[in-house]
């Protein structure tokens, strides 16, 4: 039965790879989940399967080809999504690629999407590409790296270059930032992008960045804590209560 279960992996490893389509590099788009709570008009629920870390969340894993300047998606001939597989990576996915959004959701079809939009590009079968993409998630520990300098989900304003050095610092490769609206009209720092080497294992420097990233000088880094999030589907109408004005100087 071991031997059987052996060689089906090393099958579907095969087709999986059969199935690539040539990209350059991967983007692992990390998410802050205080932005997304205090922008979305429903607020934020805590998901179906309970609650997330207060952590960078794996929003995207991108496969890019820098000859169309853009994303590959849907490749034909992938294999199709499948739930039970995930199984095996329950605790890491439901904690670090939550999906938070109102009316709560299980997450399967956030994942599944993912899987048929790029996954089936990557030339990793699906177990691999979800491990690849929280595996580097870990790797870049953005909230310990960020703290290192000094920069903390407060309120407070912080300056981008100070950002995007202390990831540098961390990591040896430059990230990307992309910032929305946050409170008191002033932006907050939103999304991290991460170029990642096509085998899924370590970071690069990122041969482009979408030109669609715009932040100001300075922006606010929101908090995150899971108390935030509303744990009833009745109750998805409700926002985070914002601090006073004074504490963002």
């Amino acid at each position: 039965m071991a031997r059987r279960t052996i060689v089906l992996s090393l099958i579907l490893g095969l087709l999986a790879a059969a199935n690539a389509v040539p990209f350059d590099f991967f983007y692992l788009i990390l998410m802050w989940p205080g932005a997304y709570c205090e922008d979305s008009d429903n607020g934020c629920c805590v998901p179906k399967y309970g609650y997330p870390a207060e952590d960078f969340f794996v929003k995207s894993f991108q496969t890019f080809d820098l000859s169309i300047n853009k994303p590959i998606v849907r490749c034909r001939n992938g294999a199709p999504f499948d739930n039970r597989k995930m199984n095996k990576i329950e605790n890491g996915i439901n904690h670090y690629w939550s999906n938070i959004k109102c009316p709560p959701t299980d997450g399967m079809n956030t994942w599944k999407s993912e899987w048929n939009s790029y996954g089936v590009c990557s030339g990793l079968a699906q177990l691999d590409y979800f491990k690849a993409a929280l595996g580097l998630r870990t790797q870049a520990g953005i909230l310990a790296a960020l703290a290192d300098q000094g920069i903390k989900p407060d309120y407070k304003l912080y300056a981008t270059a100070k950002i995007k050095s202390a990831i540098t610092k961390k990591l040896g490769v430059a990230p990307g930032l992309q910032c929305k609206d946050g409170p008191f009209g002033k932006k907050q720092l939103y999304e991290i992008y991460l170029c990642a080497s096509t085998d899924g294992k370590s970071f690069i420097e990122c041969p482009k960045l979408p030109a669609t990233l715009s932040c100001p000088d300075a922006v606010v880094f929101h908090p995150f804590y899971t108390w935030m999030l509303n744990s009833t589907a009745a109750a998805f109408d409700s926002r985070i209560l914002l601090p006073t004005e004074t504490m963002l100087n």
